[in-house]
């Protein structure tokens, strides 16, 4: 009888323990999901050398608009780096802006160039192709504000920046009414590639019903 009552109370403390050891692995599992999924979000930032490219094509709706929808379509594009951050070289007023001289020190806003950094639009490490910002966060190749001494893409290309150039100073131009239009009346700014040159400013705009590229550059 005592061999009987002891054999039912170890078979009732096993079941207490299998179930607890299993609710802590659960738990355990829970964890590390969440801990993979934080590294696999928070991307390392770069630093002497960053990755830049050209999206695919959009009217000057972008996405959702504002810089969520610039943002969202570089870093869903398929020429990024995946388990990078990107952000778009886009001008929308008092959220990613850039403002005053365009030869000395300009004014930010979730500005996405760095300071003295290599730029390139080669994922190879050895590819020495590409452009080194100033000390004040822009690209003057040749002495050319915002101009970067090598192609982005193919000749005759353009893409949206909102971004323009006026008395010297660099200023917010034309945006598709904040990248949400891709109506027939309105536009919006552009820079253009050149044969050997990318000029990331220009005075040039486009209707928003036509398709543009976007600069996605990495964080």
């Amino acid at each position: 009888m005592a061999k009987k009552v002891s054999l039912s109370v170890f078979l009732v403390f096993f079941s207490a323990l299998l179930g607890a050891c299993k609710k802590s692995n659960d738990g355990n599992d829970d964890t590390i999901l969440t801990l993979l999924l934080v590294q696999a979000t928070a991307a390392t930032p770069c630093s002497t050398r960053c990755h830049i490219y050209l999206s695919d094509k959009y009217g000057g709706a972008l996405g959702s608009g504002g810089i969520k929808g610039p943002d969202a379509i570089c870093n869903g594009d398929i020429n990024r780096v995946k388990g990078k951050t990107y952000k778009a070289l886009i001008s929308v007023p008092g959220s990613r802006e850039i403002t005053g001289s365009a030869t000395g020190t300009p004014t930010y806003t979730d500005w996405v160039l760095k300071a003295n950094t290599f730029y390139s639009n080669s994922t190879d490490p050895s590819n020495t192709t590409g452009s080194t910002t100033n000390a004040n966060r822009i690209f003057r190749d040749s002495n050319v504000t915002m101009q970067m001494n090598f192609p982005l893409g193919t000749n005759g290309t353009t893409f949206w920046t909102g971004i323009t150039i006026t008395g010297g100073n660099f200023a917010n131009g034309d945006n598709c009414t904040n990248w949400s239009t891709i109506g027939a009346g309105v536009n919006g700014q552009v820079g253009v590639v050149g044969a050997s040159t990318t000029t990331l400013v220009d005075a040039t705009t486009n209707v928003c019903n036509v398709s543009n590229r976007v600069v996605c550059v990495e964080q």
